[in-house]
């Protein structure tokens, strides 16, 4: 049929296409032949091609192969109607963030699933994670979305909720993208739409630094950190974004960080709402020191943001933090 959809599979690696009997990754011709074996229904669907960029554990997956499944989605963009990205559950979250920062103005669907239970398995989840991520991929939904157990998130709203269950994945700031059930349900009013012509933007610098704070932190270990070459701070600290003020005071290391031409951005270690340090005195000598607020984006979306912005301004935390602020591709909201 001339109308029908094409879509292109690119497998990246995890649990999805494993020997459900053995731990060690298959090879990436036995990860093709597998996953096409089990998902036959998915041909009523679109002509369906398959693309093994690597097989790898998320656990190893690093800025470079974001850039290579960019690159692999950008160099075909104009031949496929959709794209689905095989990838581990462990860190789907920030490579679908990674991409959302690198594919600008995409008009087409990306979306990124996996399983927690191999495709050969009896008891899986993952061939109806597939095949649906496969049937939203022909759908108009024009964003990098992570799909699984039912629901579709926007890439860089998602982040990895539950280690056992099927439903393993929540975005606790922004609604689903779509829901599947006996229908699909899309919710249009949400979704993103290209302002100008699509382009690629790679290049990500890991000159980051997370650190979660916690009652005892000694701030002299912060002090420290100062004399490396970390371009960027990211502080998970407490509720809308309070942080130790009185004893063992973390205010002086974001000053001092800040006076160095460095960058410190406040993210909470609640999962759900909106960053706001202005509500308590805590958060306002946080800001007043120089931090910058995450707002209600995720940690994973933050950190990830932070990477990219770097990347696209040759590491200049001045630069990076003007930018930090505003969204990219829907991770925060204004």
């Amino acid at each position: 049929m001339s109308d029908e959809k094409r879509l292109l599979i690119i497998n990246t690696g995890g649990t999805l296409g494993m020997d459900p009997k053995k731990t060690a990754p298959l090879a990436p011709g036995a990860v093709a032949e597998r996953v096409l074996r089990h998902i036959p229904e998915a041909r009523e669907l679109a002509n369906i091609d398959m693309q093994v960029l690597f097989n790898l554990d998320s656990a190893n997956m690093q800025p470079n192969h974001w850039e290579a499944i960019a690159r692999a989605i950008a160099q075909k963009v104009d031949e496929y109607d959709g794209f689905v990205v095989i990838h581990g559950t462990d860190t789907m979250a920030y490579t679908a963030a990674a991409l959302s920062y690198m594919l600008t103005n995409l008009g087409k669907p990306v979306i990124l699933t996996g399983a927690q239970r191999p495709i050969a398995a009896i008891r899986t989840d993952a061939r109806t994670n597939l095949v649906q991520a496969l049937e939203l991929a022909t759908c108009d939904i024009p964003e990098v979305g992570l799909y699984f157990s039912s629901k579709l998130f926007r890439g860089n709203r998602a982040l990895k909720a539950s280690i056992d269950d099927f439903d393993a994945f929540a975005s606790p700031n922004f609604p689903a993208l779509a829901e599947v059930g006996l229908n699909i349900d899309i919710r249009h009013g949400v979704l993103r739409r290209p302002t100008g012509l699509f382009h690629l933007q790679t290049g990500f610098s890991n000159k980051i630094l997370s650190v979660r704070l916690f009652p005892g932190l000694r701030p002299e270990s912060l002090m420290q950190l100062l004399e490396t070459d970390i371009k960027a701070f990211l502080l998970e600290g407490y509720g809308a974004g309070t942080v130790p003020s009185t004893e063992r005071s973390v205010i002086p290391f974001i000053r001092e960080a800040t006076a160095q031409g460095k960058m410190v951005t406040l993210t909470s270690q609640a999962q759900t709402g909106r960053v706001e340090p202005a509500i308590y005195e805590a958060g306002c000598l946080a800001i007043e020191a120089g931090a910058i607020s995450c707002q209600d984006m995720t940690p994973t979306a933050a950190l990830v943001k932070l990477m990219f912005l770097l990347g696209q301004f040759d590491e200049d935390p001045r630069r990076a933090a003007r930018a930090f602020s505003q969204s990219i591709a829907g991770e925060l909201t204004p």
